[in-house]
């Protein structure tokens, strides 16, 4: 087989460049605006100018076709099976995952549609959180790519859509490889410095596995402790290899299948499944593997393989898309709210984030220090960006006055009376309004093993998980402090305080369905935006 022409890979080129700033500057900013608008006025705004499409030709997408469908078709499915926020009018949000079960039918054909979709995904359904980011980067990529070449008239433009394609998914691993060389004074430090162990230490401690005996888990970090260095180095070069990943189609299989593996590792490790990305970049390593080798010649060498690391830094610096840092220091000191209901029979039952969706990845990270006065250190999971601190928790070892002294020294105090208010207000409305009969999702008891999994998986503790078989009579919110003790290898609980209590009244006949104004306000997407 030759190789391709110079003015085959000049091409590829030119199409890459037009659909990267398509991208950016036309899909990026429309989906957004759109996705802030109400329904109609989003569909109106979103659906006329796509409309001009259906008068040119389509461009062929190939076998890459399959791998738009099974993104909308995951995408779709995790939309329209999530809860309902029932604080809030159930009608509409019914309408909306209808309405997103349309338009993902209709894209699935007229990829116009996509931006549509959209903004029913992201804006109306709250989809747009950090696990789906990369699928819907890629799905908004194959729509730039379809305005480019449909306007353009391009003909031989799939190579260019899988290099885009391929360049978004990568830029997910790649940036946080680039995250972690920038934490110590040298490119390596995290690797050779960090001790990973922590994270399956801190994960258990904020419910993830919790059905484990704490001597197994003990075990098990023993062991392990003595592969954070390899383990480190294998993480951040499984991340980086995208760089190089289209200098031959098997390198981005390999990358691609390596990178899935990656993301399984840490959620059987930390309760953070990025199930997402692992279907995703296995359906495309699928698709590349079965792409016909004479029609993407250009997508591979080392032509490409410069074009794709342009793009891989640009994003990389956030001028293209913002993938997330994901770049820390682990340790194994971690407080954090907790919820328990005390149903109408008086069993206590913990209320895991499972249970909150469609705020389970609120419920499952860092919700509700804004109703403690104690003094935070650490971000999810025990996370922190300085190894000093890093290594000051580590060596308090669990004594409660060292550790309160760094929490005076270093840690911040995020209590705040408004949000407390809203919060309460939100498990209030939400718990009576449960209590009375309106349902938590669109799917039948029955079928709810048809609903999307979630992506944190913190759903067991010292209660059973609360499921809704029982009405709630109370809701108790509690600050616990957990540590785990390299020295010893066990796990202390250092605090147990209860913030506050919520008394619900019984279910009334004929109760009403009240919406809440700021119900989700302390439970909502953070500066996550489309």
């Amino acid at each position: 087989m030759g190789t391709p022409p110079i003015a085959a890979y000049l091409h590829t080129t030119v199409t890459v460049t037009a659909v990267v700033a398509c991208y950016r500057f036309m899909i990026s900013p429309t989906a957004g605006a759109i996705a802030r608008r109400p329904t109609p006025l989003m569909l109106v705004t979103s659906i006329a100018p796509a409309a001009l499409l259906i008068l040119l030709p389509s461009p062929d997408p190939g076998p890459i076709r399959w791998f738009a469908l099974f993104m909308i078709t995951v995408l779709t499915w995790q939309g329209v099976t999530s809860d309902y926020d029932v604080t809030e009018p159930i009608g509409p949000q019914r309408l909306d995952k209808q309405l997103l079960l349309v338009l993902g039918a209709v894209s699935c054909f007229w990829p116009p549609a996509l931006l549509a979709w959209m903004g029913v995904y992201c804006g109306k359904l709250r989809g747009w959180k950090h696990h789906a980011m990369m699928p819907l980067r890629l799905l908004k990529a194959y729509l730039a790519w379809f305005v480019v070449a449909t306007l353009c008239e391009t003909s031989g433009s799939s190579p260019a859509l899988l290099l885009v394609l391929g360049c978004v998914s990568l830029s997910h691993y790649v940036k946080p490889a680039w995250s972690k060389a920038r934490l110590g004074p040298r490119p390596w430090s995290w690797a050779w410095h960090n001790r990973t162990h922590y994270l399956i230490a801190s994960a258990y401690s904020w419910g993830w596995a919790r059905f484990l005996r704490p001597d197994t888990v003990s075990r098990v970090l023993r062991r392990a402790r003595g592969f954070d260095r390899p383990i480190n180095i294998l993480a951040m070069a499984i991340e980086a290899v995208g760089l190089v990943a289209f200098l031959d189609r098997r390198l981005l299989v390999a990358v691609l299948a390596g990178t899935a593996l990656f993301s399984l590792a840490v959620a059987l490790a930390s309760g953070i499944l990025f199930w997402e990305n692992i279907g995703t970049n296995i359906a495309l390593a699928i698709t590349v593997g079965f792409l016909p080798a004479a029609e993407y010649d250009t997508a591979f060498g080392w032509p490409a393989a410069l074009l794709a690391l342009a793009v891989l830094v640009l994003s990389a610096a956030d001028l293209l898309w913002q993938p997330w840092h994901l770049g820390w220091w682990d340790s194994p000191f971690t407080a954090r709210i907790h919820w328990q209901v005390e149903t109408a029979s008086g069993e206590q039952q913990g209320l895991y984030n499972g249970f909150m969706c469609p705020y389970e990845r609120e419920f499952g990270r860092v919700l509700g220090y804004f109703l403690t006065s104690e003094p935070v250190l650490h971000d999810h999971l025990g996370i922190v960006w300085d190894r000093r601190l890093r290594d000051l928790i580590v060596h308090a070892d669990g004594d409660p006055d060292r550790l309160r002294n760094l929490k005076e020294t270093y840690g911040r105090v995020q209590k705040d009376e408004q949000l407390a208010s809203e919060h309460v207000d939100f498990l209030t409305t939400m718990f009576s309004r449960l209590n009375s009969g309106v349902p938590k999702g669109p799917l039948p008891r029955t079928l709810r093993w048809l609903k999307a999994p979630g992506g944190q998986l913190y759903r067991w503790g010292d209660l059973p998980p609360y499921r809704g078989d029982e009405a709630v009579r109370r809701i108790t919110i509690r600050y616990e402090e957990r540590c785990y003790r390299p020295a010893a290898g066990d796990f202390v609980l250092l605090a147990h305080d209860v913030l506050h209590d919520i008394d619900l009244e019984p279910p009334k006949p004929n109760d009403g369905s009240p919406s809440c104004a700021k119900s989700s306000s302390t439970a909502a997407p953070t500066s996550e935006s489309c």
